[in-house]
């Protein structure tokens, strides 16, 4: 064979070849980014409709049926599933593989948008996503105090924490939850809404109308241009308060007069409980291409920092990090490898009984492995659970064909001939087959 010959002739290439091969595949393993799986785009996009106010069968018969009919006529989609709840349609397409899907979620909002026309008004936009492995958080973090109110927290978590966290690289999204928003609430007052003689349709058209900021227009100089804006956007009660509602008999019927405004929150829709006590949950997910322990590493550096800022009895605790569950599972794979390639040598050296057999193999192994780093890390792969199995899979393979070629070699030896013809002709003879051998496997493997 060409390559064993040349390694048996020049012998000091094959050495500077397999040294080089170990260092750069020591530089490539430490380069690679690792994850507990392989990143994989299961073909599924869902779809949901908020329909506020709407019973399930209601949801059902305006909503779901003409979506879900709809949806079915786009090419490749293989079933498609919704569900009704109160207020909410789910719907989740599963497409043949191969089907892109980006087409297939641009294809997806085609379909919808074509009968929006014939759904209901007051039906909101749907939220088209496409299922990913990395919607689900990495890191989840629990931001509670014993000073603080809920509404406190959720303004202190949102925006100013979020926005630290969604900064760091390969950070996808940052969800809150059990988060308590400020609502200022409008309570009319019939009896005076009736001696005024103003209506409850009045007062909503007058917060709608005047509570707004927008660009106006603009004035244009000899050599500049300025924008003018209408800056109405209220914020308090007190300015609430003044706002004109209608005027009778000349005299301007203002919402104090009519109604009670108050400065409150909304009706939570989400709790989160950390240690028996109401806190605010935050949830970081990553982006897709990104090592799950590299951005945890991140977003654990971040909180630090973060806990350095906060408030006198406000804490911010880590209450679950995929990072370390990862790192766990790869270091586990990888403790399994080492001790799976120990065994093999020792396995080597019980039935050659000889050192300089055992070592000659054994020297195959690391080198191998490490060269097979370099491949890795030029292709973009990363080192997880799914690519150590495979490795732990070659590493056998290559044990099973260094003895074959290693034992025919002694064979040879043992016929008298010195240890250049040996390995040349030891080689040469069962080369091809250990070759066909180990190309019969990786065909098995490839589909």
């Amino acid at each position: 064979m060409v390559i064993s010959d040349f390694a048996i002739k020049r012998p000091l290439v094959t050495v500077v070849t397999m040294l080089a091969l170990a260092v750069f595949g020591l530089f490539a393993l430490f380069k690679l980014k690792t994850d507990e799986f392989p990143d994989v785009a299961p073909p599924y996009v869902t779809v949901g409709i908020p329909y506020p106010g709407a019973s399930p069968d209601v949801v059902e018969k305006q909503v779901l049926k003409p979506v879900e009919d709809q949806i079915s006529s786009i090419s490749g989609v293989k079933q498609v599933t919704g569900q009704a709840y109160d207020g909410y349609a789910s719907v989740l397409i599963e497409f043949y593989f191969g089907k892109d899907l980006n087409v297939a979620t641009q294809e997806t909002r085609d379909a919808i948008s074509a009968i929006r026309s014939d759904l209901p008004d007051e039906m909101k936009e749907p939220v088209i996503k496409k299922f990913n492995d990395t919607d689900r958080p990495i890191v989840s973090l629990a931001l509670s105090s014993t000073v603080l109110s809920p509404a406190e927290l959720t303004r202190l978590a949102d925006p100013d924490i979020t926005r630290k966290l969604r900064s760091i690289p390969g950070v996808a999204d940052v969800e809150v939850f059990g988060n308590v928003n400020r609502e200022l609430t409008v309570e009319v007052k019939p009896t005076a809404l009736q001696a005024a003689g103003v209506s409850v349709a009045e007062v909503v058209t007058a917060l709608q109308l005047q509570n707004l900021a927008a660009p106006v227009g603009r004035v244009i100089g000899t050599l500049s241009e300025r924008s003018i804006r209408l800056k109405g956007r209220l914020d308090t009660p007190a300015e609430f308060a003044q706002l004109v509602v209608a005027e009778r008999n000349g005299q301007l019927i203002r919402l104090g007069d009519v109604a009670n405004v108050k400065d409150g929150t909304a009706e939570p829709r989400t709790l989160a409980l950390y240690n028996d006590r109401e806190a605010v949950g935050i949830d970081v997910k990553k982006a897709t291409g990104y090592s799950t322990t590299d951005v945890s590493d991140k977003i654990r550096a971040t909180v630090l920092e973060i806990e350095k800022t906060l408030p006198p009895g406000t804490t911010m605790e880590l209450v679950k990090d995929s990072g370390v569950r990862v790192d766990a599972a790869v270091r586990n794979v990888e403790e399994a490898l080492v001790e799976g390639a120990l065994l093999t040598v020792l396995v080597v050296f019980l039935f050659l009984n000889s050192w300089r057999s055992t070592v000659i193999t054994g020297l195959a192994l690391p080198v191998s492995v490490l060269a097979s780093f370099i491949a890795v890390w030029v292709m973009g792969f990363k080192l997880e659970t799914m690519s150590l199995l495979g490795l732990s899979l070659a590493i056998g393979i290559l044990i099973d064909d260094a003895i074959v070629v290693r034992e025919n070699i002694v064979r040879h030896v043992e016929m008298g001939k010195d240890h250049y013809s040996a390995a040349h002709d030891g080689t040469d003879e069962i080369g091809l087959a250990v070759a066909a051998t180990t190309f019969s496997i990786l065909a098995v493997f490839v589909p």
